[in-house]
């Protein structure tokens, strides 16, 4: 009898089990007919690539304050509008000077003539016709070194960048996530204190305002940097913008093949000439850049948010195809399959395409800090010249506004034109079940990873900042970390369209589901203070 009773209170758990599971299941539910109209229309009626082409091909380079990316906000403002979106409107925010370049001759002009691959750093001057000099290799890491070349410098073209490190050449280029990665993704990585990045990151910038003022003191014509790739691929990427901040000494980034041969040169002590030409233009017209904003508006008179974002601007030597107007072009093309269906969700489904993510995420920042909540922001003159990412210290308390309890999750694109393969989960236990049963329709493409980890460098993260739920997809990198990234050839030939109609329908339903859910998606609780680390005392001191 004893042991029948206990066969009976076993089955009646796992009948219990059984119910509690289908329970969850019946609480998450997912409109698989949606899903149905929602792949059709991205599959069979996709315009992502259209869209993409134009913002790529027609439009170009976006760089953050430049007439391109005013006119890509106006474009795709537009084109919200065709969709029948809603309350569309440019947000603005103050960041700096326009710069656009559309010249740049390099040649070496001694011990023999070459023509060399370079292209000018951003928001660097032109060198108002060909300069010509010899080159100097200098080593300056900090103040301390300026000493050792006060008037070495004059009629000079400067050397900053060291020879690059070697690379691995058995590394492929082009990688699609295993199984067995994606696997090891979802291994949580509990917190540990670190070093202080965005400090270490500040000390970089700030000297590097120095080090353009020392070098035009001293009389250099020109400043030359090693791009930080190999295979002639050039990253030009410069940060100083602001009014009164951009250097006052033309620069370019050389490929590091040239380069390291004039290094060479340099080593053998040979005198080596170069010849640069760079045409470039500042804009001072409007010192602030914009966000596109447009939205599906929800029921009743004061509905609750879900919003979708990625960054629209680009850097200027290629046409920023996949970084991100792979991205942008998703979003859009979320909006618009939402639109042709028709939807009328419960919550307001917002679009957002961010300007300025490139050189600090300043369009984000600039819309969490003004709509949703904020932090203190440490007071110093010095420091408010650098990028807006600095700010992310954990300064306290979290302030919130009343919006703050409206936004339901803010969706980020922002890694490439991979597909999809799962979401990062910023920790957020809650949301765990939520994801999984959204992706079960997608398991077909591939996507079905949730990673309670988090991730950074892209705009969700001045949501989390504040507390709000904010994540960023986990896509397939391709060829995006190791060629495209911030190179030349960041251009629309090296896009996956299969891989952005996928990400176009998982984004769609995702905004779907998240604004036509009953209740708000969970949360985790609000970040507060943590306790303050003990400072270790010196020998005879005394508590």
């Amino acid at each position: 009898m004893i042991h029948k009773s206990l066969r009976i209170i076993a089955v009646c758990a796992s009948m219990a089990a059984a119910g509690t599971l289908q329970a969850q299941t019946v609480m998450e539910p997912v409109d698989l007919d949606m899903v149905n109209r929602i792949r059709d229309e991205g599959f069979n009626h996709s315009q992502v690539m259209e869209t993409l082409g134009y913002m790529t091909d027609i439009i170009g380079p976006r760089l953050t304050g430049s007439p391109q990316l005013k006119e890509a906000n106006d474009w795709t403002l537009e084109k919200f509008t065709e969709w029948g979106l809603k309350n569309g409107e440019l947000e603005g925010f103050e960041f700096g000077r326009g710069w656009t370049t559309s010249k740049s001759v390099v040649t070496m002009t001694a011990p023999r003539t070459a023509q060399l691959y370079a292209l000018p750093m951003s928001w660097h001057p032109s060198t108002d016709g060909p300069v010509s000099g010899e080159v100097v290799k200098v080593k300056i890491k900090s103040e301390k070194d300026f000493e050792k070349y006060e008037g070495k410098l004059s009629g000079k073209i400067v050397l900053l960048s060291d020879a690059m490190d070697a690379k691995d050449p058995t590394k492929p280029a082009f990688k699609r996530y295993t199984d067995e990665e994606l696997a090891k993704n979802t291994e949580f990585r509990v917190p540990v204190t670190g070093p202080d990045r965005p400090r270490n990151f500040e000390k970089l910038f700030l000297f590097e305002q120095d080090l353009y003022a020392f070098l035009k003191k001293e009389g250099a014509i020109a400043a030359v940097r090693r791009s930080p790739r190999d295979a002639a691929l050039i990253e030009a990427s410069g940060y100083l913008h602001k009014v009164g901040q951009t250097p006052e000494l033309p620069a370019v980034s050389m490929s590091t093949e040239d380069y390291e041969r004039i290094l060479r040169i340099v080593d053998r002590d040979v005198a080596v000439s170069l010849t640069i030409e760079v045409e470039a233009q500042f804009y001072d017209q409007d010192t602030k850049a914009y966000n596109t904003l447009a939205e599906i508006p929800g029921m009743g008179s004061n509905p609750e948010i879900v919003m979708a974002g990625a960054h629209l601007d680009s850097w200027v030597v290629g046409d920023g195809a996949v970084d991100n107007g792979a991205g942008s072009a998703v979003i859009m093309e979320a909006a618009r399959i939402l639109k042709a269906l028709n939807v009328k969700p419960k919550r307001t489904i917002r679009f957002a395409l961010w300007g300025g993510e490139e050189q600090g995420l300043y369009g984000s920042a600039h819309h969490v800090r003004s709509n949703y909540g904020d932090r203190p922001v440490v007071d110093d003159e010095k420091r408010a010249t650098l990028p807006s990412f600095f700010w992310f210290n954990e300064t306290w308390p979290i302030t919130t506004k009343p919006a703050h309890k409206k936004l339901s999750a803010y969706f980020n694109l922002d890694n490439g034109s991979g597909k999809i393969r799962g979401i990062y989960g910023e920790g957020n236990v809650a949301l765990k079940p939520v994801f999984e049963r959204w992706f079960e329709p997608f398991e077909d493409l591939g996507a079905q990873t949730i990673s309670l980890n988090k991730t950074g460098g892209t705009d969700h993260l001045y949501f989390q900042w504040v507390g709000l739920p904010a994540f960023q997809f986990i896509q397939d990198p391709l060829d995006y970390g190791s060629r495209l990234h911030h190179t030349q050839i960041d251009t629309l030939d090296h896009v996956s369209e299969a891989d952005l109609k996928q990400a176009a329908v998982i984004m769609a339903t995702f905004l779907y589901n998240a604004a036509m859910r009953d209740e708000r998606l969970p949360r985790k609780p609000l970040p507060t203070e943590p306790p303050k680390k003990k400072e270790k005392k010196g020998m005879g001191e005394e508590d």
